[in-house]
């Protein structure tokens, strides 16, 4: 039925008035063979009209509906993906997680009274909403403070709170910037990982003889719930008072245009005391540039506002204040948390670091002199040549730090030497043998060479779908191919690419999985194209795709490893550009087989290609890259679902 003319003359409910108007005479008509003449502009205002109805019915009708039947949530092993729960289901599951986290956190239970008292102060934290998010045999309990329960009642006061809490927060990273030692063995992410594990690796293969090297990895129970609030006030409070200093808040915005020619807008902070504090714009552009002069490419900065009075007291009593007043709302009832930090605030992973950082120089600092420790956030891994002070650290941590709230999960404790089950009260933590393939952070650590692989078994029964998202663009085609760049590049780190921490073996063994990796991305994509455009109506494009994947990774490796000569005349040097190429079309090769109905077109070329370049590589080298693409190197692929 034409939305645009129903007999009634009524309008579907929700739309606008306007949506309805005529066409101006003689606008331009679109005619099929056999159909009445339909002009251009009525055609294009009635694919408006149907979505406008779509989208009316389904905010209206079907999200209501599901909302109605359903809680749903995503979860912590399955991506992106949603999980529907029953009602009457998850009603069950949520009582169980909250009486849990009543068991396990120290919560004080507040009056309505003490509830108006709390809202009524200026510095009043916006009550929060707690609510949990699955996992594989638990619930996390996740603090929403994004969504405050009370930012309706009194917006001043929230949006003063929030600007005060990334105030804090960024004097917090400018003092963890100028002082590392205040983190211990923390690191923050893949770059921090990669830059400490790079020196601890070169130090080691300087000795003249390699030392056996044990392993323990050991995971924090409730990190977050179990550390004393007078404890991290004390830490907290030793930062800030080691200053006593007047901070200088620059609010700016950076404007970027990428490669592909899309701006991005970002809304940055930067802290810095008086001494360090650059008066003038071009002098702070200059100090930016001078500390990563490819952040700024292609981008303008446009200052925003300056604020040369924050003082560290006034920032520390707002800290004690965050701490000691912060209330959630549980079901129908709200809670002061006595112990512990909220999970979900912004400040909360600096917090654990700083707090567990203290912990580390007071009682692990001579660990350090021989081997490594590490920590990401509450997973900790220790590297020594020491037997005695591997288990020295492995027995502290499972006798616990109650000062700092610290015990570990014996479950998921993992070493590679044997443990004497009297040593640790009849505790015995997961054995593995003395030279394996080492488990910490989604990364695997050879125990023997400390090279680096990547750990694929966190996609084990997900969907690789799952994993991305998806948008109904006008050039979809181009929008895949942007997309499975962006994605190779993250994957593509140095960690798994210097060829100074890991061997020309190992090295092509990651970029071989990383190839097979974005081979399930390419299916993923393909299957969320337009019904329309499909490979065996433009081959050659998705050919030049799978071919841009080997180009790019190439491209990075030749990156991450300057003064490496790396290909020579003729196809020949340690690895040169046909043998990316050779490692891609393999991994292609190995997934689209599997769904030979959709890529029977393109495996042809494919298998045409791989076979010219086996007659330009050199033996040698060929020897190498079969080794490395070898199916029982990446059996954890065989339990992904796409």
């Amino acid at each position: 039925m034409d939305v645009a003319a129903e007999p009634s003359g009524r309008r579907p409910t929700g739309l606008p008035a306007s949506a309805l108007c005529t066409l101006p005479a003689g606008a331009p008509k679109l005619c099929l063979p056999g159909k009445d003449c339909v002009p251009a502009a009525e055609h294009r205002l009635r694919e408006r009209i149907l979505a406008m109805f779509l989208f009316w019915l389904m905010d209206t009708y079907v999200v209501q509906l599901l909302r109605s039947f359903f809680y749903v949530t995503e979860t912590t092993f399955q991506k992106n993906r949603l999980f529907f729960y029953r009602k009457s289901v998850w009603s069950k599951l949520q009582s169980i997680g909250v009486r849990q986290h009543l068991e396990r956190v120290q919560l004080r239970e507040l009056s309505q009274e003490e509830v108006r008292q709390h809202q009524d102060t200026w510095l009043a934290i916006p009550i929060c909403r707690l609510r949990f998010i699955p996992k594989p045999n638990s619930l996390r309990p996740i603090v929403n403070m994004s969504y405050s329960m009370s930012t309706k009642a009194f917006g001043k006061k929230a949006q003063h709170f929030t600007q005060r809490l990334k105030t804090l927060f960024s004097m917090l990273n400018y003092e963890r910037t100028k002082h590392p030692n205040l983190m211990g063995a923390s690191v923050l992410g893949m770059n921090d990982i990669y830059r400490t594990w790079r020196t601890f690796v070169l130090r080691v293969r300087a000795l003249d003889q390699t030392p056996r090297m044990y392993f323990v990895k050991a995971d924090v129970t409730g990190a977050y719930d179990t550390i004393p609030q007078d404890k991290l006030l004390e830490v907290v409070a030793n930062i800030i008072r080691h200053s006593e200093s007047m901070y200088c808040m620059r609010q700016y915005a950076v404007v970027r245009r990428d490669s592909q020619g899309q701006v991005h807008k970002s809304f940055r902070r930067q802290v810095s005391t008086l001494s360090d504090f650059q008066p003038y714009m071009s002098q702070f552009v200059k100090h930016l540039q001078d500390s990563d002069a490819s952040a700024l490419r292609n981008s303008v900065v446009i200052e925003q506002s300056i604020s040369l009075n924050e003082t560290s007291s006034g920032l520390l009593d707002f800290f004690l204040h965050f701490v000691r007043h912060s209330v959630m709302k549980i079901g129908g009832r709200y809670y002061m948390q006595c112990q512990g930090i909220p999970q979900g605030s912004i400040l909360s992973t600096l917090l654990c670091s700083l707090c567990f950082g203290d912990m580390e120089n007071k009682l692990f600092a001579e660990i350090q002199q021989d081997g490594l420790l590490l920590r990401f956030v509450d997973d900790f891994l220790l590297v020594t040549p020491h037997l005695a002070q591997a288990k020295a650290f492995l027995s502290t941590l499972v006798r616990g730090v109650p000062e700092y709230g610290c015990m570990i999960n014996l479950q998921k404790t993992v070493v590679n030497f044997p443990v004497e089950t009297g040593t640790l009260d009849g505790a015995v933590p997961h054995q593995l043998p003395a030279h394996c393939l080492f488990p910490w952070c989604g990364l695997l650590l050879d125990t023997q060479t400390l090279e680096v692989f990547c750990d694929y078994s966190g996609y084990a029964r997900t969907s690789i779908k799952t994993s991305l998202t998806f948008q109904s663009v006008f050039k979809a085609g181009k929008t895949m191919r942007y997309k499975l760049l962006s994605v190779l590049r993250l994957k593509c780190h140095s960690l798994f690419l210097d060829l100074q921490v890991n061997s020309l073996q190992t090295v092509c063994i990651n970029i071989y999985k990383i190839f097979l990796l974005q081979a399930y991305r390419f299916h993923a994509c393909v299957t969320q194209l337009p019904f329309d455009q499909n490979v065996r109506k433009n081959l050659a494009f998705f050919l030049d795709i799978i071919s841009n994947q080997a180009s790019c990774c190439y491209a990075i490796l030749k990156v991450k490893n300057p003064g490496v000569k790396l290909k020579a005349k003729n196809a020949s040097g340690s690895f040169p550009p046909e043998a990316a190429r050779w490692l891609c079309y393999r991994a292609f090769l190995l997934k689209l087989a599997a769904h030979s109905v959709i890529y029977k077109c393109l495996l042809g070329p494919l298998r045409t290609a791989q076979k010219q370049l086996c007659r330009k590589l050199s033996e040698a080298t060929m020897t190498i890259l079969k080794a490395a693409a070898d199916p029982a190197l990446s059996t954890d692929f065989q339990t992904i679902l796409d």
